[in-house]
């Protein structure tokens, strides 16, 4: 048996729901003869009789009624269908509240942003660049780009890397450093309070910390005019052609990067398709977020994406 037009199968619906040819020509907006050749090459193909046809219209026939139980059925699935991408449709337009690290908004998502930006028009972004830790469950974001070894409870997560921290200093200072100049300084965080960091312990010891920071960026600003050495992360230090790695034998243990979302918004079409879209658009940024890119690379990755 020839595989069964979908098309014919409405035809054949619409005479019946219609009561005449006529009628279901009018409302498929197709001429009468249109409806019954439609029709006659489903049954051609069925090798049986839909219709009786006489002078005073067509009437069904059993199995013609056998046909319009899965005929009717199928009808509904396909309205199901439309009816799933019209609410999708309507889903993807409105607001996402996107949180990440400013520096992980500028690195690592912006190519991806604007390339969903232009496939989504109707949907507005609100970019919160926090390191702080968001309530998705209270909508305070839809989205959150995080390091964490331990996701929240109550969320959906896709692990997309492990961030890779390097020792990093500019490389005039890397030179004056390898020339005996040890009065360089140690940039760290204000969380580390008075203590030194591991890094900083092993590779160190004896550095001054000068310089504390709450701040990422500020942190690789430093680093970059010459302030001192940093421990940072290798998608940041690896892309930037004026700083070197500093050689250590302490390697500071990485920190998993998380898309994650609150898990009741799941099946929100706008959130799922941004999830979607942004997984894909961070795949080349893997190997330079977990440190196994080299700087050439790096610099001709960011040239590629449109970040230089």
């Amino acid at each position: 048996m020839e595989n069964i037009n979908w098309d014919d199968i409405r035809y054949c619906l619409a005479v019946i729901t219609e009561g005449s040819v006529t009628a279901a020509a009018r409302k498929l907006d197709v001429n009468h003869a249109t409806v019954s050749r439609r029709i006659s090459g489903l049954e051609a193909v069925l090798g049986a009789p839909l219709f009786d046809r006489s002078t005073s219209g067509w009437l069904i026939t059993p199995v013609g009624e056998a046909v319009l139980i899965s005929a009717e059925r199928i009808h509904e699935q396909v309205l199901g269908i439309q009816r799933t991408v019209q609410v999708d449709r309507q889903e993807l337009s409105g607001k996402l509240r996107i949180t990440a690290l400013d520096v992980c908004i500028q690195r690592i998502l912006m190519p991806g942003l604007k390339a969903f930006s232009d496939r989504y028009p109707d949907i507005s972004i609100e970019l919160i660049a926090s390191e702080s830790t968001f309530n998705l469950a209270g909508h305070e974001a839809d989205i959150a780009f995080r390091t964490t070894n331990e996701p929240p409870p109550n969320v959906l997560g896709t692990k997309i890397a492990k961030f890779a921290y390097a020792i990093y200093g500019n490389k005039e200072l890397y030179d004056r450093y390898l020339n005996g100049d040890h009065g360089i300084s140690g940039i760290t965080w204000m969380g580390d309070g008075h203590t030194l960091p591991p890094w900083l312990q092993k590779t160190f010891p004896n550095m001054q910390v000068r310089y504390r920071v709450n701040s990422l960026t500020i942190a690789y600003d430093l680093v970059v005019q010459g302030f001192g050495f940093s421990l940072l992360p290798c998608g940041l230090g690896d892309s930037d052609p004026s700083l070197t790695r500093i050689d250590s034998d302490y390697i500071e243990p990485g920190m998993d990067f998380w898309l994650l979302s609150h898990i009741d918004l799941r099946t929100t079409a706008r959130i799922r398709i941004f999830r979607d879209f942004m997984l894909e658009a961070i795949q080349p940024y893997i190997p330079l977020i977990e440190g196994r890119m080299s700087n050439e690379d790096a610099l001709i990755l960011r040239k590629k994406m449109g970040l230089m």
